[in-house]
């Protein structure tokens, strides 16, 4: 998973096919967490930007199945399909971003 772009497809794409839900490897939750971060408090308050985060892991695992998360988790370029689907189930957070601590 690449640190800069899937924080920004996350906030820039919408599109999405349901899933089985499923489990973040070890430290991938975390991880993915940290990379939306990156991009997240470039442009906002770090408590919205972290509770949009958490919120966007939540859902992300929510519309993934574990297979795909451990997918996910070693990508370098993710696929155009599965980054659809990363910003449709993120995209229900970004109220997250408007709310004050």
């Amino acid at each position: 998973m690449r640190s800069l772009s899937l924080p920004v497809f996350l906030l820039t794409l919408a599109g999405a096919l349901p899933a089985v839900a499923g489990e973040w490897p070890g430290g991938a939750r975390e991880a993915f967490i940290r990379d939306c971060l990156t991009g997240a408090t470039a442009r906002h308050e770090e408590g919205p930007a972290r509770r949009y985060c958490e919120c966007s892991a939540d859902r992300v695992a929510a519309e993934f199945s574990s297979a795909e998360l451990r997918e996910l988790q070693g990508a370098q370029q993710v696929p155009a399909p599965m980054q659809e689907r990363l910003l449709k189930s993120s995209s229900n957070c970004l109220s997250q971003l408007n709310q004050k601590q």
